[in-house]
């Protein structure tokens, strides 16, 4: 099993950024914007997306964050070491990025064909729980341009939608977080009654939280925890992802969060040259 992935730089915010297709003025700039409601939309469900950067940059990930698609979606990622490249340094190939739940893992009729740990739907689902995050990993690559081809052609709002983009590299702990790690849904619905005694909801938002404990540190992964806390605190974005490329696709999906960190508590020094830090993820 694949230790935590933290994608704490997004090298996707210092490219510049286009796409075979948008609607109207939901351009590839939205990509660059953490509110969930702007959208990258295609005229079609098939979408591609192109990052250029000045310099090279170290990719070991993209994951599509917030979008429509469907188990059957499909993603490519190319990397090119200068943008006139015809040669990539890097092809993925044809992937799932939001893959179905294991044919035979539950018994038959239990779950449906295709299912996975998503809701699916549109932007306007996004605030209750709806929405599916896509991702690919693969070794890290130095590159000046990424080419990323997706299709949906399921997705049942007919085009293809997209919030976020990330791309970068990440860092993963030589020892895993500890046995324990807690998921949370958050609901700010709240209940009430009315007049006659009836029970009745005021529908809020929902999102995860994602809570770990990392009590085995080494020196050089502490001084790494420092460093992202320093630079990023509480309010930049990050990519977690406590199950990295899990054989259960469906416990990967549920532990990746796109999110800021909710805690900044003490890196504490438990013996001699092994640290441990608790970490609290709330998704965007």
């Amino acid at each position: 099993m694949n230790n935590l992935r933290i994608l704490y730089d997004n090298a996707a915010d210092r490219a510049a950024l286009t796409a075979s297709s948008q609607a109207g003025t939901l351009g590839p700039a939205k990509l660059q914007h953490d509110g969930k409601s702007a959208v990258l939309r295609a005229t079609g469900t098939a979408q591609t997306i192109t990052a250029t950067w000045p310099t090279q940059e170290s990719i070991s990930c993209v994951a599509l964050i917030f979008t429509n698609m469907t188990s059957s979606a499909r993603m490519r990622v190319r990397g090119y070491a200068q943008p006139g490249d015809t040669n990539p340094v890097l092809d993925t190939g044809n992937v799932f990025p939001c893959r179905a739940a294991v044919h035979g893992s539950f018994p038959w009729g239990v779950l449906p064909l295709g299912w996975n740990a998503y809701q699916a739907g549109g932007v306007n689902t996004w605030g209750r729980g709806g929405g599916a995050d896509g991702v690919a990993w693969f070794a890290p690559v130095r590159v000046r341009k990424l080419v990323i081809d997706v299709w949906s052609p399921q997705s049942p709002e007919g085009y293809l939608e997209i919030s976020r983009l990330v791309a970068g590299n990440y860092w993963s702990p030589e020892y895993n977080a500890d046995y324990g790690a807690q998921l949370l849904l958050q609901d700010s619905s709240e209940d009430y009654r009315t007049a006659a005694g009836d029970l009745k909801t005021a529908r809020g938002s929902t999102s995860d939280k994602l809570s770990i404990n990392l009590s085995h540190l080494t020196p050089m992964d502490r001084a790494r925890l420092m460093r992202i806390l320093r630079e990023n605190g509480k309010g930049k974005a990050m990519l977690f992802s406590l199950f990295p490329e899990n054989a259960d696709p469906l416990l990967e999906q549920d532990h990746m969060l796109y999110g800021k960190a909710s805690n900044i508590d003490a890196v504490a020094t438990p013996y001699f040259e092994t640290y441990s830090a608790p970490l609290q993820i709330e998704g965007i």
